[in-house]
């Protein structure tokens, strides 16, 4: 098994970024389960298969480009009549103007750190059109963080179980 996980090697950033990808997209990111990737990127990491910056360039681009896709999926489905009339309902419409204002970084970092509202917030930003400019610099800074964070919990958890269990 390790022999056929060696002759992936050269892939495996570009499948952590398919992954990122699809774990943070609208239509398959409720249904795939992260901690499962996480497990798989932890295990390549630790048999020496792929460094740290390998793993943080393509989860965080991955992760971007998921986002993306989302923000501009929005765009799209805002003109729905059904998601249109759902947006001009006046709590929307005060939240929208919250957005607009000065809660959005706020909102991009409660939101990354939902499952449940990750794969979404990005869609739900693109329907509001909050402006591209906007999301894109906070969302950067904050995909960059979450993705340095988790890889700092999995090292250190790595270390961690290590040194408990050797």
């Amino acid at each position: 098994m390790l022999e056929f996980l060696k002759q992936l090697a050269t892939n495996y950033p570009l499948i952590i970024f398919i992954a990122s990808v699809l774990d943070i997209f609208f239509v398959s990111g409720l249904f795939l389960y992260g901690a499962a990737m996480m497990g798989s990127i932890l295990m390549l990491y630790t048999a020496g298969l792929i460094s740290v910056s390998e793993i943080i360039l393509a989860s965080y681009a991955g992760t971007l480009l998921g986002n993306i896709l989302n923000y501009w999926s929005g765009r799209v489905f805002d003109k729905v009549p059904i998601v249109d009339k759902k947006l001009n309902h006046p709590k929307v419409q005060t939240a929208k103007g919250y957005l607009r204002t000065k809660g959005l970084f706020l909102y991009i970092l409660i939101c990354r750190f939902i499952a449940i509202s990750r794969p979404l917030y990005a869609l739900v930003l693109g329907s509001l059109n909050i402006k591209f400019s906007r999301f894109i610099v906070y969302e950067a800074v904050v995909a960059f963080f979450w993705v340095v964070f988790w890889l700092i919990v999995l090292i250190q958890g790595e270390v961690l179980f290590r040194m408990l269990f050797s």
